[in-house]
């Protein structure tokens, strides 16, 4: 008698676990209730973000871009980005379809390798510099021979 006393003198209450995150819930309801709220909530927020934060978005920068153009007097499409370059067209390398793939798991191995026109290793000139470039400017005063033609390209 005199320990159960003791025990509501001190007020005993049972130990709850807090609730975690990784999904052990000890009530079910009450953590589907949090997850519903988290979802609302984040969905509140998604819909809320454009009116917030339009500022940060792309086309309010192109927009204000656009207006400045205009009290500046230039076209509106003058600071619009070009679009890409085709690199099929410029491509050093001539770039064809594969072959048809083999029916038989037998004739796939090197079934690329096998013709010229797939090879993979490329010889010849990568950049064709404009001869312009390859000699160094000539002080009036110092005779130095001319490069007529570059035929190494030291690296490192």
């Amino acid at each position: 008698m005199s320990e159960e006393k003791q025990d509501k003198e001190r007020k005993v209450t049972d130990i709850v676990a807090a609730a975690r995150r990784s999904g052990n819930f000890k009530n079910k309801v009450a953590a589907d209730n949090i997850r519903k709220e988290t979802n609302f909530l984040e969905s509140l927020s998604r819909r809320s973000w454009p009116k917030k934060y339009e500022h940060l978005t792309g086309r309010f920068f192109n927009e204000v871009l656009a207006e400045e153009c205009r009290e500046a007097g230039l076209p509106v499409d003058t600071f619009a980005r070009d679009p890409p370059e085709d690199a099929v067209v410029h491509s050093p390398i001539p770039l064809r379809s594969s072959p048809p793939a083999p029916k038989t798991t037998s004739a796939q191995v090197g079934h690329r390798s096998s013709r010229p026109e797939c090879s993979l290793e490329f010889t010849g000139r990568l950049y064709v510099s404009p001869k312009s470039t390859m000699e160094p400017p000539v002080a009036d005063t110092v005779e130095l021979p001319r490069m007529t033609q570059q035929r190494f390209i030291f690296l490192g």
